[in-house]
């Protein structure tokens, strides 16, 4: 596990806004890559933070032998590493000074496996040198890890009534789970992890679980409820129908006897309490 990314920050309208991005496979040729750009812009316009669980990239390449197709293949360039990176570093610039980081997923592992190669460490590293001076680098995070983000008002007098929002992120693992929808991973991270959220990817589903209640003795000795929440961010990656000489349609989810897959991201919403204090429990979980 890499060591955790932590940010101190402030609320601007009396609420911090987050967004959790997974699964975007930039470079794949069956990825929604329009609205993946209009959701962009329109949490950039919104102020939200970007978070992405990992893979970013669809990294499948020729060395594998077991996922490459050349037909989805983005051209027929030969450096074909450098062009989905240097494609994915275009894509991302107009929102870089708003992403806070980037996970690794199974797609950004196979470069390292196949070629020795960190793209999503090269993307970082390209991205940094866009963003503007003052807001430090993007957080290169691994496969799994915890985000955590110290929240309070931006009157320096104030500043010690920070309070602490924990994400747990794991890319997640598997198969699709075309029944279960990925519902059980929740429990096999939950009861593992202390976090406020816990948050998931590689389904291209999107399940929510608003109500992990947990109880206990506070710091002050009183007996206190939590509540934590869980969600799947879905990506980008759309059922693709390639047409047939008889005039029918094949369609990719039909192969594995899958349901057609889910697209979008989530957002998560901080809230202030009237004593200027972010409660735990006083967030909200929103799929878009």
């Amino acid at each position: 596990m890499e060591l955790p990314m932590i940010r101190d920050v402030c609320y601007t309208k009396g609420w911090y806004g987050l967004a959790l991005f997974s699964d975007m496979h930039i470079g794949a040729t069956d990825i929604d890559e329009k609205r993946l750009r209009d959701d962009l812009k329109t949490v950039c316009d919104e102020g939200r933070r970007i978070l992405i669980n990992g893979d970013l990239t669809e990294s499948i390449f020729p060395s594998d032998r077991k996922r490459y197709t050349p037909s989805r293949a983005m051209s027929s360039r030969d450096d074909v590493i450098n062009e989905i990176m240097y494609y994915t570093v275009e894509l991302l610039t107009p929102y870089v000074d708003y992403i806070d980081l980037i996970g690794t997923g199974n797609h950004d592992d196979a470069p390292i496996k196949y070629s020795g190669f960190d793209i999503v460490g090269a993307v970082c590293t390209l991205l940094n040198t866009k963003r503007s001076e003052g807001l430090g680098n993007i957080h290169r995070a691994g496969y799994a890890g915890y985000a955590r983000y110290s929240v309070g008002d931006n009157l320096p007098s104030r500043r010690t009534h920070l309070s602490c929002f924990d994400i747990y992120h794991h890319h997640g693992s598997g198969g699709a789970s075309p029944v279960t929808k990925g519902m059980i991973d929740f429990n096999r991270v939950v009861y593992s992890h202390n976090a406020d959220l816990y948050w998931l990817g590689h389904k291209h589903t999107g399940p929510h679980d608003p109500y992990i209640m947990r109880d206990g003795i506070s710091r002050n000795g009183l007996y206190e409820q939590r509540r934590c929440q869980a969600v799947i961010t879905p990506g980008y990656k759309v059922a693709t129908a390639e047409p047939r000489k008889d005039g029918g349609f094949n369609y990719s989810y039909s192969d594995h006897f899958y349901n057609m897959q889910a697209t979008g991201y989530a957002v998560v919403n901080l809230y202030q309490d009237h004593d200027s204090k972010l409660l735990k429990r006083d967030f909200e979980v929103i799929s878009r």
